[in-house]
């Protein structure tokens, strides 16, 4: 006999999840659940109702948002120096990596052996368009800015090298610097590295990232920002 109960209790605690998912990597509530659930569905799993159309409206909107944002933030910068950072910003390798960061591999209905990086850009991609789909907008401006144009990778592809200036500055001033591992969080396939720049002994910035190398980039930056 089939025990309905316990398929629907089931049912239901698998829907819970996925919306606690989507919450969790959102920022807020989704209210068209079905679009969100599409945005995950890559082509191998269904080759008709995917989410390759809601990837190329998403692409769309991230190259408008942040035109615009650039726009904005440089009015004395020319085009040249804008189109750059947009090519930054918007580029494959970023938002590939970017995806993978913010995207859990098991909530995306594929049918490949594993996931390729360029899968994660593409359906981070689709769900811009689905944001824009359900909340419109302002919602999706607010999750690519925090998301994408404002992520802890930005600065691995931006060609400066931090550390290098930083040390630069010391060897100006004859001073002594040192990075320090201050904590490691999260699960291993996950971890995040808190790493102190000092200078001369005083612990003059902190950062955080996916990796040590990546969180001694952004630790020099703010060094750099605060001192120098």
């Amino acid at each position: 006999m089939i025990n309905w109960i316990e398929i629907i209790s089931k049912r239901l605690t698998f829907l819970k999840k996925r919306k606690s998912f989507l919450i969790q990597l959102l920022g807020f509530r989704p209210g068209n659940q079905q679009i969100h659930n599409q945005a995950l569905k890559h082509k191998s799993f269904d080759n008709i109702n995917n989410n390759e159309r809601l990837e190329f409206l998403g692409d769309a909107i991230l190259n408008f948002v942040v035109s615009e944002c650039l726009f904005s933030k440089n009015p004395n910068q020319e085009e040249g120096f804008l189109s750059q950072q947009r090519a930054i910003i918007v580029g494959r390798k970023h938002l590939n990596k970017v995806g993978k960061k913010t995207i859990n591999s098991s909530k995306i209905k594929s049918s490949l052996k594993t996931i390729p990086e360029s899968v994660f850009g593409n359906t981070l991609e689709a769900i811009i368009g689905a944001i824009y789909i359900d909340k419109g907008i302002e919602k999706t401006k607010q999750f690519i800015i925090h998301t994408i144009i404002n992520s802890e990778f930005i600065e691995e592809f931006s060609g400066t090298d931090f550390k290098s200036e930083l040390q630069k500055q010391i060897q100006k001033n004859k001073q002594k610097i040192k990075y320090k591992l201050v904590e490691t969080d999260g699960p291993d396939h996950n971890k995040e590295f808190n790493v102190a720049v000092y200078i001369d002994g005083v612990n003059i910035a902190q950062a955080k990232a996916s990796s040590i190398k990546e969180a001694e980039q952004k630790a020099a930056k703010k060094a750099l920002n605060s001192v120098f």
